[in-house]
């Protein structure tokens, strides 16, 4: 069973380019040897194992360290001949320092990463991977070196902790960001090519004018890094990093003719080596502060594009509620109003304004109360003391309003509060249905009702003096006879029901409402020409008939044998006039009192027919006349709809 170290095989083209990107940087390392009697002065193949154990799987960690002792064990076999017992200690020596650098390494900057990107990331490898690993590192190799004889410990321990130090920080971020270069096939465009191209020249013009001068002027070196890391960020500041150690390395080919001692040169090699530390240290704090400045940057870009985006959303929202609200207030069917706190109507709708005969400029900023029925004003302000007070939050109620032409129109109101942040009524929204109609309906209904009861009252009447009359022939008719007249009775009740929304012959509904009081033609007289009369009509006269029939049988010329009626009807231009006119009956006596039927005959025909109504009290007879518009008759309220 393999190791979880290899348990995640990467491609083999990736471990051969990895296997020589170690040449390559242990090449360099020798390349570095300058100390006399000292193998190894700067040693960039650990930074190249450690940027390869943070930007990849852990479950691959053991093919890059396994590749790396492979690449140690053939620099070793090409340059420094060293017995394999030896050379197995510095692998070990080399491998125990990336691994444990990674493995402290890899929660702080979660890896695995694709490159550096907070400041915290770059501490944290500049603490643990630049200054803690290589102790580990130049302790078990110089250990190692002394005992094979090489150097005492005390003179390599230093120069191996400088030399693996800056070999990880000049290794390390040079490798992930030109492994993440090339992921993302981030590529300089042309301009910036150029400025990096200038960063270059620079660089090494300088480095070439310090080092010529005894590298007196060492602390101008590491302004060509900073502008690096300002400009490009990481990718800057290795390059430019590589470019300072290529340029301090061919200056350092030169130590040997130079009139110093060994140590004297090696002195020169670690103050040359602490300032690429330096440089590069500070071009890596600088570029993480500059990318966490631009990705803060970007960030508020993207928040205040998302804040503008939803800002703009929400505007649209808005307007598309408000032109929403709007075409709904307007175009209502039913009455809507704004009403201040203070009472004054702020907006009013079109069908409001119409409901109440105005126009809506002649309504809005007027109190409420100067449309609302007086009778009605103290009911409205009640409610309203109940939303002040703060114990209710809406309310309905049917109350009256005001027409231009000061009459009365019904509304069945819906009101509701919106209060300001105090709890205060900002404003109150009423919703207002015309129920005129239904009230009068309602009304109708009741008088229904009431003529109903009377009418059932004057059918046990009318029976009786069926019943009387009939009781005058002889004991072998009387059955047969009363039966006739109740069958009648029976036919004018049918009469009505069956055409009740239908248009009816006048001389139908005459025949139906006196036909069973005696002989038609005899008693009782009709003439006028053919007319028919809608349901309204219809109704109104029905019932101003039987009340003429009843009370001219209870007590008028229908109450004795003599007695008969003339009913006439007739056109005259654009009226209608019809009249009843007994003869013959009892002297007639005018009411005491205006009873019900009355009302029947005089207001309640007049009204329905939009005409007048006269009744002469006339001793030797009643006269009951109806004059109204010709097209009261014609054309009915109900006609067509009930059609």
């Amino acid at each position: 069973m393999r190791s979880t170290l290899f348990s995640g095989t990467p491609g083999a083209a990736k471990l051969v380019l990895y296997y020589l990107a170690y040449m390559l940087s242990a090449a360099f390392g020798r390349w570095m040897m300058v100390i006399p009697d000292m193998p190894i002065t700067l040693w960039p193949p650990n930074g190249v194992v450690l940027a390869m154990l943070l930007t990849q799987p852990r479950q691959s960690w053991g093919w890059w360290i396994g590749i790396g002792a492979l690449g140690e064990l053939t620099g070793n076999a090409l340059w420094y001949q060293n017995p394999l017992i030896w050379a197995l200690g510095y692998i070990v020596a080399n491998a125990a320092a990336v691994v444990t650098a990674a493995l402290l390494l890899a929660p702080e900057l979660k890896a695995p990463i694709r490159r550096f990107a907070t400041l915290r990331q770059v501490l944290s490898f500049l603490a643990i991977g630049v200054l803690a690993a290589p102790v580990i590192s130049a302790t078990l190799g110089s250990a190692v070196g002394a005992a094979a004889g090489t150097n005492p410990f005390t003179t390599t321990w230093p120069v191996w902790w400088l030399g693996d130090a800056t070999g990880i920080l000049i290794a390390t971020p040079l490798v992930i960001s030109a492994a993440n270069a090339w992921r993302e096939k981030a590529w300089p465009r042309a301009r910036q090519a150029i400025e990096a191209a200038a960063i270059a020249v620079v660089l090494s013009g300088l480095s070439l004018w310090v080092l010529s001068n005894g590298a007196e002027f060492a602390f101008l070196l590491p302004v060509p890094i900073l502008w690096a890391a300002l400009r490009f960020e990481f990718r800057g500041v290795a390059l430019a990093v590589l470019l300072l150690t290529l340029a301090i390395g061919m200056y350092a080919q030169n130590f040997q003719n130079a009139p110093l001692s060994a140590s004297g040169i090696a002195m020169l090699n670690a103050k040359l080596q602490a300032l690429i530390l330096v440089a590069a240290s500070t071009g890596l704090i600088v570029a993480a502060i500059i990318r966490q400045q631009r990705q803060a940057l970007r960030e508020l870009a993207r928040v205040n594009d998302e804040l503008e985006a939803r800002v703009v959303e929400r505007t649209r929202a808005i307007e598309a509620a408000e032109r929403r609200f709007k075409a709904t207030f307007q175009n209502a069917g039913v009455g809507i109003s704004i009403v201040g706190g203070d009472g004054t109507l702020v907006r009013v709708n079109d069908s409001l304004a119409r409901m109440l005969g105005h126009e809506v400029g002649e309504m809005e900023g007027h109190p409420l109360d100067e449309f609302t029925h007086p009778a009605d004003r103290a009911k409205g302000e009640a409610a309203r003391s109940q939303l002040a007070a703060g114990k209710a939050e809406e309310y309905e109620m049917e109350k009256r309003y005001l027409h231009k032409d000061s009459q009365p129109v019904w509304g069945h109101t819906t009101v509701s509060c919106v209060r300001d942040a105090d709890g205060r009524i900002d404003y109150l929204i009423k919703v207002i249905q015309d129920i005129t109609e239904r009230k009068r309906s309602e009304a109708l209904r009741h008088m229904l009702m009431r003529e109903v009861n009377h009418r059932s009252k004057n059918l046990l009447s009318i029976v009786q003096v069926i019943a009387r009359q009939t009781a005058s022939r002889s004991p072998r008719d009387f059955v047969e006879t009363f039966r006739e007249r109740l069958q009648a009775l029976a036919a004018n009740q049918d009469l009505l029901v069956n055409n009740e929304w239908r248009r009816v012959s006048l001389a139908d509904l005459v025949q139906g409402q006196v036909g069973h009081f005696g002989a038609l033609g005899q008693r009782v007289v009709l003439s006028g020409p053919p007319v028919t009369v809608p349901p309204a009509v219809a109704q109104a006269l029905g019932m101003a008939l039987h009340e003429l029939a009843t009370n001219a049988a209870k007590y008028g010329s229908l109450s004795s044998e003599a007695g008969r009626v003339e009913i006439s009807w007739d056109i005259e231009e654009d009226s209608f006039r019809m009249s009843w006119r007994e003869i013959g009956g009892p002297p007639v006596v005018p009411p005491e009192r205006v009873g019900f039927g009355t009302t029947v005959l005089d207001q309640l025909t007049a009204s329905s027919m939009s005409g007048e109504v006269s009744i002469d009290y006339a001793r030797e007879g009643l006269v009951w006349q109806l004059r109204c518009p010709l097209s009261a008759v014609q054309d009915g309220p109900c006609d067509e709809a009930c059609d």
